[in-house]
């Protein structure tokens, strides 16, 4: 079972799911992820973070292009494996497999963790099933590259530039966000 923690780094709280509760302190690595949805549009932009003994990555949504519910929170890597232990390896799964990896309830928490999981190799397209995946890769030895990554020390939690703008209006925000909607040129 997850259980979250609100802790902070810093001057700025921050949340930790998993079974650690350990917050993380190194960013590893910045990234995009297309969206996996038949009509999606856009990409998902996360971050994957560490403790400091640089033992655990864990993973962050942090934007997400076209809008849409999702959780701001840190997903450990340990869960997100949690989620997939009892499902057969060889048998295709939906996202929404994922879910319990997050202690946030947006719909759309799952498919976006997918689509990052694709992105680094960690799960394929299912054959001959739409919208289903499979697992792949190698995940051990993807955690020790991502590990070894030198990263960047945080002083306090990761945030984009639009969060931070977010930040100075409301002093703390929800857990599940949606990225304002964008409008069309006329």
């Amino acid at each position: 079972m997850n259980q979250t923690d609100t802790t902070s780094i810093g001057d700025v709280p921050a949340e930790t799911t998993g079974t650690t509760g350990v917050q993380p302190c190194w960013l590893l690595k910045s990234a995009k992820a297309m969206k996996l949805g038949k009509h999606a549009e856009g990409a998902i932009y996360y971050q994957i973070l560490t403790d400091s003994q640089r033992q655990a990555p864990s993973f962050k949504i942090v934007s997400n292009e076209g809008g849409g519910y999702f959780s701001k929170e840190v997903v450990a890597f340990d869960s997100i494996e949690s989620c997939l232990a009892a499902h057969p390896q060889d048998q295709p799964f939906p996202s929404k497999l994922l879910q319990l990896a997050f202690a946030g309830r947006s719909s759309n928490n799952a498919g976006f963790l997918a689509a990052i999981l694709r992105a680094e190799g960690l799960l394929a397209l299912a054959p001959d099933t739409e919208g289903r995946h499979v697992i792949s890769g190698d995940w051990a030895a993807w955690k020790a590259s991502v590990l070894a990554e030198p990263g960047q020390l945080l002083e306090s939690e990761p945030v984009d530039k639009e969060e931070k703008a977010e930040d100075k209006e409301a002093s703390t925000p929800a857990a599940d966000e949606k990225d304002p909607p964008r409008r069309a040129k006329k």
